[in-house]
């Protein structure tokens, strides 16, 4: 009987305390691509994908300059051998950071499909949390809208569909200190023609959880709704957005 009892325990916390409030909301379903392949030569790191624009292939080129560090990376987009588009991205891409899958789905429910990088700072301790998000988020001219931003996470954090209206919402997580505590704070931005617009007031966000040295889901309620507002983003650290 007891056995029993703490079986149907530890399934309440499993089910009930171990995931973020957001996680129980509708994801996208990404297709997943890691075949780059490195031209040393020219610091170069490009990707294929077949088939992207229906019977053409899209092509991501990633490029550093790392004997210029004052130099912008790019990246350059491809239609089938065409280069249709070049942005401008700061941040390194090099061997050591190039090893997350791009992940490619639908995210403003356009019914065209978007592109997500993750490249690692690569820090050491919590600072191995530091990532650089680029989204490419298509226009229906065939260019894409570049939005990226600094954020923390290990590995993707999925976006959520907060409101059920098939358009995804992404989530950012910072490091914030208050009342001699470290607390991980959640905010929401939504994919517009603007590019990312702040929607904690939507949702009721941005919630804190407590950093402690173990896996802590649950908002904390030592912090009042109206404290957390004071820790909110307008826009995510180093956002950037180019049309």
């Amino acid at each position: 009987m007891k056995q029993s009892l703490l079986i149907i325990v530890n399934l309440i916390y499993l089910t009930g305390y171990c995931q973020y409030p957001f996680e129980e909301l509708p994801q996208p379903v990404y297709e997943e691509f890691n075949n780059w392949t490195e031209t040393k030569q020219q610091e170069n790191y490009t990707i294929t994908i077949d088939n992207f624009f229906e019977t053409e292939s899209l092509t991501i080129q990633l490029t550093s300059y790392t004997d210029d560090v004052d130099q912008e990376s790019s990246i350059r987009i491809f239609r089938g051998k065409t280069q249709i588009q070049k942005l401008s991205e700061d941040m390194f891409f090099s061997t050591l950071n190039i090893f997350e899958p791009i992940r490619i789905t639908d995210f403003n429910a356009d019914n065209l499909k978007d592109i997500k990088l993750l490249i690692p700072y690569m820090g050491n301790g919590i600072a191995a949390l530091n990532v650089r998000v680029i989204y490419l988020i298509q226009n229906k001219n065939k260019g894409f809208s570049k939005i990226s931003y600094d954020d923390m996470m290990d590995g993707n954090r999925e976006e959520r569909d907060f409101n059920k209206d098939g358009i995804f919402e992404t989530i950012t997580m910072k490091l914030d200190h208050h009342e001699n505590n470290n607390y991980w704070t959640f905010n929401i931005f939504e994919f517009t023609e603007l590019g990312l617009t702040n929607a904690n007031e939507k949702n009721n966000y941005p919630i804190m959880t407590q950093y402690l040295y173990k896996k802590n889901f649950k908002v904390s309620n030592k912090i009042s709704h109206s404290k957390m507002k004071t820790y909110a983003l307008e826009k995510p650290k180093d956002y950037n957005w180019q049309k």
